[in-house]
């Protein structure tokens, strides 16, 4: 699925989660928010859309937003980015949940964020928020009026809280401060289920 002429969101893995490519329409380089697995789908499409791929980033690091990235890597030698108080997800497979599966992933980012970063490629720039509550260092990043929300909200619902570093109180307090100022317009990208905006959400989601 193509929105806005700029994002691609493709469907990976058993949980359905949504990776999320943005391709710079001038340039053709791209940034691949959170691969969270079947990395020869996600390589056979970059290929089809002439994706020069340039940055892996993640919004948070349970472990099905990150099955991928290792391949991804290796295949295109580029870093992954994530926030500072999101390390310990990434390094542990406990925490990210991926012990669980049978498929313990370990990996350490290659550069780690705070709010205060802008991330650029091409001529595309997203702003950082921080938006703990889904995990500790969960993040979601805004391009003009698109959010990449990650699971910190999705279309008639929230993140969940009850994992590890979750919180029901930080993520409402996340929502609060940091989403709900944004523009009626901007649209909502999860990182489960449809894309939404933040207007519908206001009307419909019964959390807001």
């Amino acid at each position: 699925m193509i929105v806005n002429k700029i994002f691609h969101i493709l469907q990976v893995g058993d949980i359905a989660e949504n990776c999320i490519i943005a391709k710079c329409p001038e340039t053709s380089k791209a940034i691949i928010f959170d691969p969270g697995d079947e990395p020869k789908k996600l390589i056979k499409y970059l290929k089809n859309i002439n994706a020069i791929p340039e940055l892996i980033v993640n919004t948070h690091g349970h472990h099905d937003h990150i099955g991928a990235i290792p391949e991804l890597k290796q295949k295109f030698s580029i870093p992954m980015w994530a926030h500072k108080d999101e390390e310990e997800y990434f390094l542990d497979p406990n925490k990210n949940y991926s012990a669980l599966t049978g498929k313990s992933i370990k990996i350490k980012p290659d550069k780690l964020l705070t709010e205060k970063d802008i991330i650029n490629v091409g001529t595309l720039e997203f702003k950082i928020l921080h938006t703990p509550g889904h995990t500790l260092g969960g993040c979601c990043f805004l391009n003009n009026n698109v959010l990449i929300a990650g699971d910190t909200l999705f279309a008639g619902s929230i993140g969940r809280c009850d994992l590890y570093g979750g919180s029901e109180k930080t993520i409402f307090r996340s929502i609060k401060t940091k989403i709900l100022p944004l523009d009626d317009k901007t649209i909502i990208l999860p990182g489960h289920g449809r894309h939404t905006t933040l207007k519908e959400e206001k009307l419909f989601n019964p959390f807001f």
